[in-house]
């Protein structure tokens, strides 16, 4: 599938909620009674994202946005921050990997241009006459659409939005989505904290130095230790996986350990859903296995989950338990193969719960 075509799939899938029903019957039987028949008309990409820039105006989303526009620079640009702004989240709701490939699916759309705010001028000729080639003499050779703006450009006003102005806009959001009844009442969360690799000459990168995996499989127990130095930034994340939505979010470099901004994390989330929601439980990886972090969960009523190894006293001593607890089995069968070698098969759950461990290390 073609970029343009890959762009218009992803488009309707994330934005086609229940926006339109197509349902003749109806329609034909509401004419018959003579009732009141609303406007009806395709629904394209423009149509898709106007009922999505729509719901982020109703909600108080578009203010937000606002307020991440940089002052750094001494002379302000003639196309407004907020055109950059539903520009850059069609390349994301489009699933388009690089800023480039905006030119030739977003940036030379008429209809999508038009809905930002630009007129047929600035899509066919552009805003201003920076890197406009000379005009062709042939006056039949029709001019290609240039587009209202540069993907460079777009990518450097973004990037010039700083970290905690990004924070502050984002946990403000999810206090909107949470007073709106976007998550449900009670909440089983997850937290994980995630490497976000650069370059070396990204500006405001860290580094860490970590043992690296060899290639070579082990020969004879000589082995080298392999150790790699790697750029870059740091994300933690607390989300509900039901919703599939973000709860909070913290952003700072690579080097940082996990367990750093665990709790302020965590903190945040709760701040975020006030009232309107509750998180119950939390299910974290090893790397966040702290005493003061799981002592301060279990003071604000968080039930923690971990994963333990083979290794860990814990586990021994859950498998000593085992029998003395709640116990519970499930079976789910699922298919396994396609065609002639598609065939069923049974996964089995043997889970107990136990209470009353006391070796863990911590």
């Amino acid at each position: 599938m073609s970029l343009t075509g890959n762009a218009s799939k992803n488009i309707a899938d994330r934005l086609a909620w229940h926006t339109a029903n197509r349902d003749q019957a109806g329609i034909a039987k509401d004419l018959a009674e003579g009732k009141d028949i609303p406007e009806v008309y395709g629904l394209g990409e423009a149509g898709l994202f106007d009922e999505f820039f729509y719901f982020l105006d109703h909600f108080g989303f578009t203010n937000l946005f606002i307020k991440l526009e940089p002052k750094s620079k001494e002379r302000n640009s003639p196309v407004p921050f907020m055109r950059i702004i539903f520009i850059y989240m069609m390349r994301i709701v489009a699933g388009l990997h690089f800023f480039w490939h905006m030119d030739s699916v977003i940036l030379r759309s008429q209809s999508l241009m038009r809905l930002v705010g630009f007129n047929g001028r600035d899509i066919k000729e552009g805003t201003c006459n920076r890197g406009r080639k000379k005009p062709v003499s042939d006056e039949k050779k029709s001019i290609q659409i240039r587009g209202p703006v540069s993907c460079d450009f777009i990518r450097d006003i973004l990037a010039s939005i700083v970290a905690p102005t990004l924070e502050k806009m984002f946990n403000s959001g999810i206090s909107i989505l949470a007073a709106s009844n976007f998550f449900p009442k009670i909440i089983h969360a997850l937290l994980d904290a995630s490497e976000i690799e650069s370059t070396e000459k990204c500006k405001g990168c860290g580094k860490v130095t970590k043992q690296k995996p060899p290639e070579l499989k082990l020969r004879k127990k000589r082995i080298r230790k392999v150790l790699e130095t790697v750029f870059g930034f740091k994300i933690w994340v607390v989300w509900d996986p039901n919703s599939r939505l973000p709860l909070a979010m913290r952003f700072t470099t690579i080097e940082v350990h996990d367990i750093n901004l665990a709790q302020e994390v965590v903190q945040q989330a709760i701040d975020n859903l006030g009232d309107h929601a509750k998180i119950t439980s939390l299910a974290i990886d090893r790397g966040f296995m702290d005493g003061i972090f799981l002592w301060w969960l279990n003071t604000k009523g968080i039930t923690f989950f971990i994963p333990a190894k083979a290794n860990m006293n814990v586990y021994h001593d859950a498998l000593f338990l085992a029998g003395t607890g709640n116990h519970n089995t499930r079976d789910k069968i699922r298919t396994v193969g396609s065609g002639k070698n598609k065939i069923k098969v049974t996964d089995h759950w043997d889970v107990e719960g136990l209470e009353g461990l006391t070796s863990a290390e911590f």
